[in-house]
């Protein structure tokens, strides 16, 4: 009498790939305060920053607005053009920000993720008081090279006084992002790197007490 057993098993090898951004910066402010928080901030800073810092400075409770959405430049304006502009629409605060490097997206060869299906059959014979077991295997493989991205952006910012210069607070520091496969390649996208920019700007300056909605009376 025989019976027979058949056995099958399948393996599959799969990785996960993570990626992200990340600002380390340093921000001073004056020692002499402005005499209330900054609620309406006009910013000069690349078209790929404002949006970013549009929407973190609405998270903060602040009106960011572009500089150059009043001032257009289409000519040079006297300081006293520029005061009156800031003026008329009640800008307390000027945020100038300034890219002082960028490495571009860095490619560089990290490995390789093998992804296998493999199979075993078994077959048992009964007979005559005895069990003759037989195994067979057989697998397939496919290799993909896998590819780390990174880009380091540094930057300077500043939030002065619109009608006197005067400075309230300086930073800079420096956005390191990247990672492994697609998600690495979208975390050195323009958008990525400019939201962790304006996420550790603006908490600087919250944490600094300098903008925010006004004390009650």
């Amino acid at each position: 009498m025989f019976a027979l057993l058949r056995v099958a098993v399948t393996v599959i090898a799969t990785a996960t790939l993570f990626g992200c951004a990340a600002t380390s910066m340093q921000g001073y402010a004056d020692l002499e305060r402005p005499p209330h928080p900054i609620q309406h901030i006009a910013a000069f800073a690349g078209p790929a920053l404002l949006p970013a810092l549009a929407s973190e400075a609405k998270n903060k409770g602040v009106l960011l607005e572009d500089a150059l959405s009043f001032l257009p430049p289409t000519r040079q304006y006297t300081e006293a053009e520029i005061r009156q502009a800031m003026s008329a629409r009640g800008v307390d605060g000027i945020l100038v920000i300034k890219l002082t490097g960028d490495t571009g997206a860095q490619q560089q060869y990290a490995g390789t993720i093998t992804t296998g299906n493999a199979s075993a059959v078994g077959t048992t014979m009964y007979g005559g008081g005895m069990a003759t077991t037989s195994v067979s295997a057989s697998g397939t493989s496919v290799s993909t090279p896998v590819y780390r991205f990174s880009r380091a952006l540094a930057f300077e910012a500043q939030l002065s006084d619109p009608q006197t210069s005067r400075k309230f607070w300086v930073g800079g520091g420096q956005t390191n992002s990247g990672g492994g496969g697609l998600v690495g390649a979208i975390s050195t996208s323009n958008g990525v790197n400019a939201a962790s920019i304006a996420s550790s700007i603006f908490n600087d300056l919250r944490a600094k007490e300098l903008i925010g909605a006004a004390p009650l009376s």
